[in-house]
């Protein structure tokens, strides 16, 4: 099978004019539709490196599957925050809370093989059905540490959106993104263009990065109160397995040369639609043919109901590289995590005098109380959300962060984290009998030390790999030495005494 990833998004559309709640919907279109080749190109359009940047992630998730094992995924179950943006323009548009948390059970059940319909998988289809060990949870964190419902709502002065990603941006009638590092992103709207959903590529960029799904398509019964055959929530379930890295089953058209590039999904020649039953064959993929009960293919909500175990190795590795950041995300916890930052570029490495200032990088929960201890510092402590302190003397100094709302309360330590280094190149001590310590400040990095006699020749030569470096002079005859420093500051000669 072909390793290449060229699906980026899919909108699952039946022909429909508009929706309103109790009315009965009969699609003018026998089926789902994609509008795959459509958005890539314009993803190509707005990113000219978008192809490449797009291989290169597909080799980083096909060296973690031959890592892991192609069906071996990680013994515990990843929980996923989610955010639903309803963003509506018509009353009908703005879906009830109902309507979104049976969205958020029917995710869980299909992802988790539970859904009441893994007995519509026929026998010879079973064995390769999975639990994909992902799972999903409202948001209870906004990504400023205040509490939410996990939805919004925002209305709009649009009648319709589409791929061009309107409805992802406040500026374009829209809402803008929650960080994709810490939340699924699922933008619920009235798509036009016969859309029914949309998933971006993982690798599209940070304000795009999430899922689209017609409102009428959320859910499913009693909640979801439009009567047509994409009425059980298995929209969002195709655009999530997208978000999560997967191809339509047949891959990118009609060819039995084209593939998903999952090994346990038959290959098949192009879509089904509608609702099958028994054997559909093509591409050489007898005795059982198509597998059109998988939520990747085009068949009605009612006739999807696997996923395969294919399938869930490749969402796990998708999740344990362009998406990892999720398993840290504290976003349905409720909880608080200290951290910090400081405003120094690149390290924690300052000569002594200069100013560091401290940023509160507190996850989840909003603190709102901070305690900070500075080793080396000036001030020792404080209670400022970002101090600025100074370090007067060199040395590897601790800081610890205390931060609390009331209720909760969380510790960050970091052993050694500041390094104060001399304001000037030092040579220490002379006279001396044993070692000289030459110890180099933050600016300057000396890459060699010479020690010279004084005819000139040079008893001494090394590479400095150090701050501080010891030159052990033990056996040198009592004398008056140079040390010749070569450094990214120049050269510079240091005269020293040896005594015995």
């Amino acid at each position: 099978m072909r390793i290449f990833l060229l699906f980026i998004f899919c909108s699952l559309c039946p022909a429909f004019s508009s929706f309103a709640q109790n009315t009965v919907v009969q699609p003018a279109s026998p089926g789902r539709s994609c509008g795959t080749d459509a958005y890539l190109e314009e993803l190509k359009q707005r990113n000219p490196d978008f192809a490449r940047q797009q291989y290169q992630t597909e080799q980083i998730v096909q060296q973690a599957l031959r890592q892991q094992g192609q069906y071996l995924r990680q013994a515990t179950t990843i929980t996923i925050p989610v955010v639903f943006h309803v963003v509506y323009n018509t009353p009908s548009e703005n879906i009830s809370d109902e309507q979104i948390l049976s969205q958020l059970a029917i995710l869980n059940a299909d992802f988790s093989r539970q859904n009441a319909d893994t007995t519509n998988t026929p026998d010879y289809f079973r064995p390769y059905a999975a639990d994909t060990r992902i799972e999903f949870c409202l948001a209870t964190i906004t990504p400023d540490g205040e509490p939410t419902t996990g939805i919004t709502r925002t209305q709009t002065y649009r009648s319709t959106f589409t791929i061009g990603d309107e409805v992802k941006f406040s500026s374009q009638g829209g809402i803008d993104i929650w960080d994709r590092d810490e939340y699924l992103n699922i933008w619920v709207c009235n798509l036009g263009n016969n859309l029914l959903g949309y998933a971006p590529h993982f690798n599209t960029e940070a304000a795009a990065d999430g899922v689209v799904v017609h409102y009428a398509s959320v859910g499913a019964p009693p909640a979801n109160k439009f009567e047509w055959k994409y009425n059980l929530g298995r929209t969002a379930t195709h655009e999530v397995g997208h978000w999560l890295g997967l191809k339509h089953i047949w891959g990118q058209g009609a060819s039995c040369t084209d593939s998903d590039d999952i090994v346990d999904t038959p290959n098949q020649f192009v879509e089904n639609t509608g609702c099958k039953t028994g054997f559909h064959l093509s591409c050489d993929n007898g005795p059982y043919g198509d597998m059109y009960q998988n939520y990747m293919d085009y068949s009605d909500d009612a006739c999807m109901n696997l996923f395969t175990g294919g399938q869930a190795a490749y969402m796990q590795a998708v999740l344990s590289t362009r998406r990892s950041t999720l398993y840290n995300s504290l976003a349905c916890s409720g909880s608080l995590k200290s951290d910090f930052t400081t405003s120094l570029k690149g390290d924690t490495l300052l000569v002594a005098g200069k100013q560091v200032q401290y940023k509160d990088a507190s996850e989840g929960v909003r603190p709102t109380s901070w305690l900070w201890e500075f080793e080396g510092g000036v001030p020792a402590t404080s209670t400022l959300q970002h101090p600025v302190v100074t370090y007067p003397q060199p040395g590897k100094f601790t800081v610890k962060l205390t931060t609390s709302n009331g209720s909760l309360s969380s510790t960050a330590v970091k052993e050694e984290y500041v390094h104060v280094t001399v304001n000037d190149l030092a040579v220490y001590p002379s006279p001396t009998s044993d070692f000289i310590a030459i110890e180099q400040p933050a600016r300057i990095l000396v890459r060699e030390v010479q020690l010279l006699n004084s005819l000139g020749q040079v008893v001494f030569t090394s590479e400095v790999r150090d701050r501080v470096l010891r030159v052990d002079v033990r056996a040198l005859p009592a004398g008056i030495y140079y040390l010749r420093l070569t450094s990214t500051n120049g050269t510079a000669i240091r005269k020293v005494s040896v005594v015995k």
